[in-house]
């Protein structure tokens, strides 16, 4: 594996993490919440996540690298965090969705930095359908915060 694949493998594993990240926030809020609209977004963004993951997982492979499996430290202290806070308020719809909402930005900075690198021409096209799919959910979600549900 030359230089260029081992920095690409190194991206794209740091994008496996963000969006492990945001599929574990989006499943415990989807768990968490009352209005079953939200439920439902949060679940379609949690499985779209595990989509990609699964994707990048593959194109590492393809690389000849070691695909990430798990989320990053800080993406499961913030979890912890999200836990601790729904104890204190259960009923709180709108604190699960400023956490995922959270998450998601967190993904969407990842994504705008690796794609600003030179990446092969697939991942160059996985990651910008992924992106873009990304920003779907993350209007949905705000869409949501706008909508003062409690």
């Amino acid at each position: 594996m030359d230089v260029n694949q081992k920095q690409t493998v190194i991206a794209l594993n740091q994008l496996i993490e963000v969006d492990k990240d945001s599929e574990l926030a989006c499943m415990t809020g989807a768990s968490e919440v009352r209005n079953a609209e939200l439920r439902d977004i949060l679940a379609s963004t949690a499985e779209s996540c595990r989509a990609s993951v699964k994707e990048l997982q593959s194109l590492v492979s393809a690389m000849g690298g070691e695909p990430s499996d798990r989320g990053s430290m800080n993406g499961m202290l913030f979890r912890g965090w999200m836990a601790f806070r729904h104890m204190l308020s259960p009923s709180n719809d709108d604190a699960v969705l400023g956490m995922c909402e959270h998450e998601e930005e967190a993904a969407r900075r990842e994504y705008q930095s690796v794609m600003m690198k030179s990446l092969p021409p697939e991942a160059n096209a996985a990651l910008q359908r992924q992106y873009g799919t990304l920003m779907l959910h993350h209007d949905r979600l705000h869409a949501m915060r706008g909508m003062q549900i409690h």
